[in-house]
């Protein structure tokens, strides 16, 4: 029973008069509605949970958001940071498996240990626009004497893949930076001109992260598309591309293979990768999944040696340094992974050399599928990178960086007078 006491009329008059006086906390004004044009915003948090500050993309599972903000991001979607002075920044949303339907809204964020901040994404159902964002990242798809090919390139460093599931390094000369690494295999390579140059010879390794199965020791690894001057038949199980993105703020391509026969079994199997603007690294998440499998399959991932090497690995890292050729000069490989996901593993020969790798947890087995993610990075002397293992492991918390999105909610504008073509 709740305690009654008694108050006089004069007491009641001084409670009612201390009520009356105390301050009372407004409701906090709803925020401004930066985009009038827009009908709709999605409004959500982002959040540092480690105590290092983060530069790094914040992803928006568009499934998830889309069951509080309906058709997010519809036709156009513009990102604003709601401070004083609102600010609005790049973005873009990408289509990860080529059905034509968004699978993942990303921006940029940069935020201090433990720091969180409020997010609006306006989006329109209508509205369609091209925003002229500078140029930071792009990726291509080309057929050339290697058949087909894929690449990434930041302004930092270029990546790509000549038929297969690893990544050749294209890097940038000392003082040169900018989008040109897709010309560098056009330019010839026996000079470091304003275009960079290949620095690596792969052959039958796992190059810069290339993945692999093994069963009952046998290493089995994907097949090539056969360059032309080879002067041999293209196989007829090949790796096919497709560009996912190519900016403002990632560039995404996918490599997959719908039937890669290992021994005698079957298996699909397909890999995304990507990097972000101003990033050194690439990331890349993939998936294999059994067809017709019999056995119990590990899959990995690694990077090959180099003749003069030097390791410096570190749980989480591998990563190394060596001298391949005289008129390349030094240059580094790193592999970044989860160690909750995937541990090291005792160096895999391949038929042109031996690889540093990992293993992943999962296993591919009948009726089980296996995927994992992981990073990897790549310094070349000549880019005036004079520590390469230093610079390396500098690069770890950039492909380690993560936040978290979350409290999702919708907002409809206030003043739908102000819309155009938006009243629906």
């Amino acid at each position: 029973m709740r305690n009654i006491i008694p108050v006089s009329a004069w007491g009641f008059a001084l409670a009612a008069g201390c009520l009356a006086a105390a301050p009372q906390t407004p409701p906090a004004p709803p925020p401004a509605w930066v985009l009038p044009n827009f009908a709709q915003r999605l409004e959500l948090e982002v959040a540092n949970p480690s105590g290092v500050p983060v530069e790094t993309l914040a992803i928006v599972p568009v499934a998830v958001a889309g069951q509080v903000a309906l058709r997010f991001p519809g036709t156009l979607a513009v990102v604003v940071l709601p401070d004083a002075i609102p600010e609005i920044v790049p973005s873009q949303a990408d289509d990860l498996d080529g059905d034509g339907n968004a699978d993942e809204f990303v921006f940029p964020v940069k935020l201090a240990p433990h720091q969180s901040r409020a997010v609006h994404i306006y989006y329109s159902t209508t509205l369609r626009d091209e925003i002229p964002w500078p140029r930071r990242v792009a990726a291509s798809h080309a057929y050339g004497y290697n058949r087909a090919t894929a690449g990434l390139e930041s302004e930092v460093i270029g990546y790509r893949t000549y038929g297969g599931f690893f990544l050749d390094i294209q890097a940038r000369a000392a003082g040169r930076p900018g989008l040109y690494n897709a010309l560098v295999g056009y330019s010839g390579t026996r000079a470091a001109g304003s275009l960079g140059r290949d620095v690596i010879h792969i052959g039958s390794t796992l190059g810069l992260g290339g993945l692999f199965l093994r069963a009952g020791g046998t290493v089995f690894q994907p097949p090539l598309n056969m360059p032309d001057y080879a002067h041999k038949p293209e196989a007829e199980e090949v790796p096919h591309y497709r560009v996912v993105a190519s900016g403002p703020v990632r560039a995404m391509f996918e490599a997959r293979m719908e039937s890669w026969h290992v021994g005698t079994d079957e298996v699909e199997i397909r890999a995304l990768y990507s990097i972000a603007a101003g990033a050194a690294h690439a990331e890349c998440r993939f998936t294999i999944v059994p067809r017709r499998v019999s056995r119990e399959y590990e899959a990995g991932a690694g990077i090959r040696h180099l003749p003069e090497m030097k390791t410096a690995a570190a749980p989480g890292r591998l990563a190394l340094a060596g001298n391949q050729a005289k008129d390349i000069g030094p240059l580094g490989l790193a592999l970044y992974y989860d160690t909750g996901a995937a541990r090291a593993a005792a160096p895999l020969a391949t038929r042109e050399g031996t690889n540093e790798c990992v293993i992943f947890n999962g296993r591919l087995a009948p009726g089980r599928s296996v995927s994992g993610r992981y990073e990897v990075a790549a310094a070349w002397s000549g880019s005036g990178i004079a520590d390469l293992l230093g610079y390396l492991a500098g690069v770890e918390p950039a492909a380690r960086a993560t936040v978290t999105v979350s409290g999702f909610r919708f907002a409809r504008t206030p003043n739908p007078q102000r819309v155009e073509g938006e009243a629906d």
